[in-house]
């Protein structure tokens, strides 16, 4: 690591923490960013905060336009307005968050009157100035489908925990599949995480007559990906592709653990799909220490669309997270979609929709 990174690094931390821990009435910020910085969902607070703070600093560091932030944390209050009228005042010209659906539906309530991106989505509706900007699962299905179908894919048997995140899984990619003309074959559930189990599973499921012939399987719970394919790919008798969310790649793996994944497609984000493209420059950015957190992306993405509220003209931007457009309140965000070719993800030459 170069002498400047060091520098660049030791920097943020320390400006990050004054600015996290700053008193309210000590700090007057143009910028105000809401986030539940305690509590149960501290930790993932903590990894966007990350991420745009970093952000924040290497846009400064090209253009020194000068911003001043100030961090305020949600989980104390259930009522999001009292916050609203602490953190909003005559200098502020732009909030980043909230984060939790309930704290965006009661700013879609109690819209303020400048620039405000929240970093959730509750609907698909304009919310004056309000812009919507998510990083959900179900967001990389309508990309899927539209592989899967433009790789000849007609018939699909969903495989598949019962879990709540599976099922609104299941839900999401196999509405898009029959509007997009696709056959669902019955869903298989996995009754066993361990390997006997899931070895006898997949042993049954490989029995019934099976046609590699536009058929995939879609696995519709990803955390499976690397005990399930390897089953499948020593059982059956037929290669069947199989298809699935980009949780099932994890990017902190090696190279050789990741060999089990040989073959299986999925769409995620070119943040860890393409990871070379943003860790060239000794930049904060690529030393961070949750290199491939998901949302350490998603934040680093919320602070350059932040930046693009005000322009009348809102280009597409090429983020971390997927391609983004700004469309009537809602940012669109468009995955990559990629195969795993021994141990690495390898981009696909596709034509994907956009998820909103």
């Amino acid at each position: 690591m170069c002498r400047n990174s060091v520098m660049s690094w030791t920097r943020y931390f320390a400006v990050a923490l004054v600015i996290a821990t700053t008193p309210l009435s000590a700090l007057a910020a143009d910028i105000s960013v809401l986030l539940p910085l305690t509590g149960a969902t501290a930790k993932a607070s903590e990894s966007i905060r990350d991420g745009l703070l970093a952000s924040y600093y290497q846009a400064l560091a090209v253009d020194k336009a000068s911003h001043s932030l100030h961090f305020y944390d949600t989980t104390p209050y259930p009522d999001l307005k009292p916050l609203l009228d602490i953190a909003i005042n005559e200098e502020t010209t732009l909030v980043i968050g909230p984060l939790l659906k309930e704290h965006v539906s009661q700013l879609l309530e109690h819209t303020p009157n400048i620039p405000t991106l929240a970093l959730n989505r509750v609907n698909n509706t304009n919310g004056g100035g309000v812009w919507q900007f998510a990083l959900a699962p179900e967001e990389e299905t309508l990309p899927l489908v539209t592989l899967m179908r433009q790789s000849g894919i007609q018939r699909v048997r969903t495989l598949m925990q019962a879990d709540a995140n599976s099922e609104r899984l299941r839900q999401s990619f196999e509405q898009l599949w029959k509007a997009q003309g696709g056959e669902l074959l019955p869903v298989y559930i996995l009754k066993s995480t361990d390997t006997d189990g899931l070895t006898a599973n997949i042993k049954q499921l490989l029995a019934e007559p099976q046609t590699a012939q536009a058929q995939a399987f879609y696995l519709a719970s990803p955390q499976l990906s690397l005990y399930a394919l390897p089953l499948l790919n020593f059982y059956q008798r037929i290669p069947i592709p199989v298809y699935s969310g980009s949780q099932s790649y994890d990017a902190e793996k090696s190279q050789l653990e990741r060999q089990d994944l040989n073959g299986l497609r999925f769409c995620g984000l070119p943040w860890l799909i393409t990871p070379q493209k943003w860790q060239d420059s000794s930049d904060v950015l690529s030393i961070n220490k949750a290199n491939y957190d998901r949302l350490y992306a998603f934040g680093a993405d919320a602070w350059t669309v932040s930046q693009q509220l005000n322009n009348p003209k809102k280009h597409p931007i090429a983020g971390r997270t997927g391609l983004l457009n700004l469309i009537n309140g809602q940012v669109q965000r468009t995955p990559v979609c990629a195969e795993v070719m021994d141990g690495k993800a390898t981009l696909t030459q596709t034509t994907v929709g956009t998820s909103r």
